[in-house]
């Protein structure tokens, strides 16, 4: 089977409404959506000797269980041939989303627990 790249510069690859086709990537994205779905408790299990990290990972996590539910439930479309659902475009946006997402968060919480430590040791240093 051999791929043709000049497929990705098309709207008819992006917009078809009912692919065709192996889904190649299809277990590996399934995979994927369900480790985002359950980000927040595999994180949790890493941070949890740090108070502070666990404070500043407390409420971040809930786009992460949207977006893997709709992951999810593409890639479940895909394998199943549902019309519209089936469609690439939703699949690589929902991709994109998480992504980006994932990266702001991540932002987010540096730049939260930074903030936390940095007023936590402006307080013991005022104290001693």
């Amino acid at each position: 089977m051999q791929f043709d790249l000049s497929q990705l510069l098309t709207g008819y690859y992006f917009f078809d409404r009912a692919p065709g086709g192996e889904f190649l990537w299809g277990y590996a994205l399934l995979v994927f959506f369900v480790l985002i779905l359950f980000t927040k408790s595999i994180v949790m299990k890493f941070v949890s000797d740090d108070k502070y990290l666990r404070k500043s990972l407390r409420k971040k996590f809930g786009r992460f269980v949207a977006l893997g539910v709709i992951g999810i439930f593409l890639v479940a479309s895909r394998f199943s041939g549902i019309p519209v659902f089936s469609m690439r475009l939703w699949l690589y946006l929902t991709l994109l989303l998480t992504v980006g997402i994932g990266i702001w968060t991540f932002v987010k919480i540096r730049r939260e627990y930074q903030k936390r430590i940095s007023s936590v040791e402006r307080e013991t240093g005022k104290r001693m």
